[in-house]
């Protein structure tokens, strides 16, 4: 797929920059063509999403433009339908019931989201520690891998959370002497992140835990993609103003959005290149332009070109 990358230059308006690795992450680029491929070739029965399959309308709109349609409740499913998915990710108790509905289910679940269920699954007896958001698909379907697993959404929360543990159920100490190092004993605590999870917050829990020396293995589950996104952020603080593209109800965009604003004023969060009918960009000279993880490459060139325009 094209990418957007080469598309930085000064035209006669504005001098406009793009973030390095805006746009789709590679888990979300398969699991929208998987979709889409599966959309365009189907010769008989339905195509059902369970959820949608990112936080993109634009995405949404392309899937529902073939003729697949969200998995409600009162859907009528046959042995020749497909069941897609989605790149967050499900619960093994959601999967047990949709594979109960008896036809053939896709799986678009991204490889990273399966890594870290996989973690709590093989460390359910311990303790588990979630950063991310509580209400997030992905999270919501990884808390189903463990019963004993505690969401942080904050750093506050998570001070409280291991304030709280009682000093007989820490472990001073394992086995090779590495705090870090999980000795098997069935109260070492375990900490795993949100795919999209910011950067700061991990190394704010790291260094707490450090502080506060509680023994944890920590294990760094953020996408590469989200941490390429959140240093190219760096590029754009000389920007006058910078446009965030992505769904409203977009975790990673909305992080974006927030780290954004916290360095420059003039930030603006739009979903497509209409929504740029909306904004006054005349006061400004240099742009930016940056996008979480499930916006199409294709939206970002059209954003781009709109501005080139101007």
């Amino acid at each position: 797929m094209a990418t957007v990358s080469n598309l930085n230059r000064v035209n006669r308006s504005y001098e406009v920059i793009i973030a390095p690795g805006a746009g789709f992450c590679h888990g979300v680029e398969v699991a929208v063509e998987k979709a889409l491929h599966i959309a365009k070739n189907r010769k008989n029965g339905h195509i059902f999403l369970d959820g949608e399959l990112v936080h993109n309308r634009e995405v949404g709109n392309q899937l529902r433009a073939q003729g697949v349609q969200l998995l409600e409740e009162h859907s009528k499913v046959c042995p020749e339908d497909i069941i897609i998915i989605r790149a967050h990710g499900i619960s093994p108790q959601r999967r047990f019931y949709l594979e109960r509905l008896g036809c053939e289910i896709m799986d678009c679940t991204c490889p990273l989201v399966g890594r870290i269920a996989k973690i709590i699954g093989a460390h359910s007896g311990h303790p588990i520690i979630l950063l991310g958001d509580r209400d997030h698909a992905e999270v919501e379907g990884l808390c189903g891998y463990s019963k004993n697993i505690h969401v942080c959404e904050n750093l506050a929360e998570f001070a409280q959370l291991i304030d709280a543990v009682p000093q007989k159920d820490r472990i001073s100490e394992s086995i090779s002497g590495d705090k870090y190092t999980n000795s098997g004993e069935m109260n070492t605590w375990i900490l795993v992140c949100q795919s999209t999870l910011d950067v700061d917050f991990l190394e704010a829990a790291k260094n707490l835990c450090d502080q506060k020396n509680f023994p944890i293995e920590i294990f760094d589950t953020i996408c590469g993609a989200t941490k390429q996104r959140q240093r190219g952020l760096r590029m754009l603080e000389n920007c006058d103003a910078v446009i965030v593209v992505g769904g409203k109800h977009s975790a990673n965009t909305k992080r974006l959005y927030e780290k954004i604003k916290q360095k420059i004023m003039a930030v603006f969060w739009i979903e497509n290149a209409k929504n740029l009918a909306e904004i006054d960009l005349s006061p400004y000279r240099k742009i930016g332009i940056t996008a979480g993880t499930s916006t199409p490459q294709n939206v970002l060139r059209k954003i781009y070109g709109e501005i080139s325009k101007k």
